[in-house]
């Protein structure tokens, strides 16, 4: 699971320990903005989302944004309006050529929801149908 080349993603603090890798649970605080800066959305200060990892059932951005962090770490993810269509269908307001900005702090990696994703993708990178 590589991001795409359009995605540019910043470090802007490093974190610790293991790396969040497709399979994980990652609970993260989030920030949602478009280009000039007006909220799209954000999670509570006090309920960080906790994010299935590999599961395409969030946004592109915040999936691959993930992908690679550390506890602690905060990461800017710019993310082209051709990877937004997920927003696009909740936020009806984003325009279709709409660039967002995601703020991510990885706050837990949480035990696996699916334990064999990493090697699963990793067999079928090498071509290999195990």
């Amino acid at each position: 699971m590589k991001p795409p080349r359009s995605l540019k993603i910043l470090d802007v603090q490093v974190g610790t320990g293991r790396k969040v890798v497709p399979g994980d649970v990652a609970v993260c605080r989030c920030r949602c903005t478009r280009n000039k800066g007006h909220l799209v959305f954000a999670s509570p200060e006090q309920e960080p989302y906790s994010i299935r990892v590999g599961a395409r059932d969030y946004c592109v951005g915040i999936e691959y944004g993930l992908l690679g962090m550390q506890t602690g770490g905060i990461r800017t993810i710019q993310v082209p309006p051709n990877l937004t269509y997920v927003e696009r269908k909740i936020y009806a307001d984003i325009p279709e050529d709409a660039m967002l900005i995601y703020e991510l702090e990885l706050v837990e990696l949480r035990a696996k929801w699916d334990a064999e994703m990493e090697s699963r993708l990793a067999s079928k990178a090498d071509g290999r149908d195990d």
